[in-house]
């Protein structure tokens, strides 16, 4: 091997540890950065998401021992707001408050944010008791709103039970369970109508959740601090 060809090689071995260098510090900041993103995803699993689902459909004007059922949920959720603890992530979901007859009438009032509690207490204050009772398609729209979510997942079914929505709530707690949302419900009336406790109770239990009515409702509240 000539001096030209000595000199050609240890070109090459230079030009070819100094690529070597510069890939193993690009290695090392993407490993760092997955790191980052690891930890970073184990720290957002603690944290606790609940959506509450408001019943405000045509139904809540009805009494419940003489008082409106929407009053008395207004006041769970009131004390709820009041008592629940602040580093849970909370949003707003309300059915049957803004159009007659839509089965769909659901939407999101608030947003999860660990903030939310007075803002709760505020947006309910206005409204009133309108349209149909889509407990099941209120649910479903509920499980979408929480997959976008890292963490432990809840949702509050604040309702008097009446569904004449058009998806069976049975068909949703499968979809519950696959994404490991706990249901709890806050019973409002119609206590003494068997079929409706009953089903209310079958989908709490098969999520792991809680079935409560309007005079147990505080104790919901320490299962979201487990």
């Amino acid at each position: 091997m000539n001096d030209k060809s000595i000199k050609i090689l240890v070109l090459c071995l230079l030009i070819f540890g100094l690529f070597l260098g510069a890939y193993e510090s690009v290695w090392r900041q993407g490993a760092k950065k997955v790191t980052s993103n690891e930890l970073s995803l184990n720290r957002e699993s603690n944290e606790v998401y609940l959506e509450i689902i408001w019943d405000a459909s045509g139904s809540m004007w009805g009494r419940d021992y003489g008082i409106e059922k929407i009053i008395k949920s207004k006041e769970i959720l009131k004390t709820f707001a009041a008592e629940i603890d602040h580093d849970i992530n909370l949003g707003l979901r309300i059915f049957g408050a803004r159009r007659v007859g839509d089965l769909e009438d659901s939407f999101l009032a608030l947003p999860f944010n660990k903030n939310n509690t007075e803002a709760v207490i505020n947006f309910i204050a206005n409204v009133k008791p309108l349209g149909k009772s889509p407990i099941a398609y209120s649910l479903k729209k509920a499980v979408e709103d929480l997959t976008a979510v890292n963490g432990q997942k809840y949702i509050m079914l604040v309702s008097d039970g009446i569904d004449n929505g058009a998806i069976p709530p049975k068909e949703v707690v499968k979809e519950l369970k696959d994404n490991n949302i706990i249901l709890h419900v806050v019973h409002i009336g119609e206590l003494e109508n068997d079929k409706i406790k009953t089903r209310l109770k079958e989908m709490v239990s098969l999520t792991g959740g809680n079935y409560y009515t309007y005079h147990n409702h505080r104790e919901v509240i320490p299962t979201f601090k487990q």
